[in-house]
């Protein structure tokens, strides 16, 4: 039975996630990002795996690294009380779920014939999701200053989800009076 409410809670993030990646528009990135990699034909229409696809799965790597420390940083200085480990191991199974998608994706591409397609679309829509999360979570930390202001106004949405997450407003404490 216990597997069985891990299994629902790995469905629950994911569904979560890609609910999310609808609402910031990681899709359409993931798209235009797939669009574009048909300008280079040699590794999108190959057969094989390339350095490229491990390029692009480093850069995917990097940021969730980055989002990860940088959120652990910003989830430390919350007054919310989410701190617990549960939340770390959440993230850590997010992610791992994330890769695991690229390679499915690939997968059916190496099945379908259609080259990279499938594994662009993915890859580039969730490293656009994640860079987005890893700058407004720069943003709220108050490190703005140290990146271009249209990157901040850009994530205007994202950041007041942020900041009502890790410092919800008084308003909600008043509720619970």
């Amino acid at each position: 039975m216990k597997g069985m409410e891990t299994l629902n809670e790995i469905i629950e993030l994911l569904k979560n996630q890609l609910s999310k990646m609808i609402n910031d528009g990681s899709w359409i990135v993931g798209a235009v990002g797939s669009g574009i990699s048909f300008a280079f034909p040699e590794w999108i229409t190959a057969k094989k795996l390339g350095i490229e696809h491990a390029v692009v799965v480093g850069i995917l790597l990097a940021i969730l690294l980055m989002e990860w420390v940088i959120g652990s940083r910003l989830a430390k200085m919350s007054s919310a009380k989410r701190k617990t480990s549960t939340v770390l191991i959440d993230s850590l199974i997010r992610d791992f779920v994330i890769l695991l998608i690229c390679m499915v994706a690939y997968g059916f591409d190496y099945l379908l014939g259609t080259g990279s397609i499938i594994f662009c679309l993915f890859t580039f829509a969730f490293i656009y999701h994640n860079f987005y999360s890893l700058m407004a979570n720069v943003a709220v930390l108050g490190w703005e200053d140290k990146f271009p202001m249209w990157l901040i106004h850009w994530l205007k949405d994202e950041i007041e989800a942020k900041k009502e997450k890790y410092f919800p407003t008084m308003k909600e404490d008043n509720k619970h009076e």
